[in-house]
């Protein structure tokens, strides 16, 4: 009886733990850090082309610049600007996330040109 009482609590406690694991928190969506030199950037469409790579593989990614995101600066005293304030040629640290299978920017860096 004993053990028939030991197996019935272990049966109770594994079902209980499924439960809670199938209702656990959806997991954050994976977050993508790109850094280069923008190809071009096109206002009206909110897209930003940015030329990336190691070595020598280059690649163009688009990401999609949502209205209203501020791009910040790293030079001393650099104010945050609109996406307006990027031009190609300029150096940038993107952070974006996958939407509908487009990149999507959460954050945009304008990094000082180094000498």
């Amino acid at each position: 009886m004993k053990r028939g009482g030991v197996f019935a609590i272990t049966g109770v406690l594994a079902g209980s733990l499924a439960g809670v694991a199938q209702h656990a928190a959806p997991q954050p969506a994976a977050l993508y850090t790109y850094q280069g030199t923008v190809h071009s950037m096109q206002a009206k469409t909110g897209t930003l082309e940015l030329i990336t790579g190691v070595g020598l593989a280059l690649r163009l990614v688009q990401i999609r610049i949502p209205t209203g995101l501020r791009v910040a600066g790293t030079a001393t005293g650099a104010a945050s600007m609109g996406a307006s304030g990027v031009k190609p040629g300029d150096v940038v640290r993107v952070v974006c996330h996958r939407a509908d299978g487009r990149l999507v920017a959460d954050k945009v860096e304008k990094l000082e040109p180094t000498p």
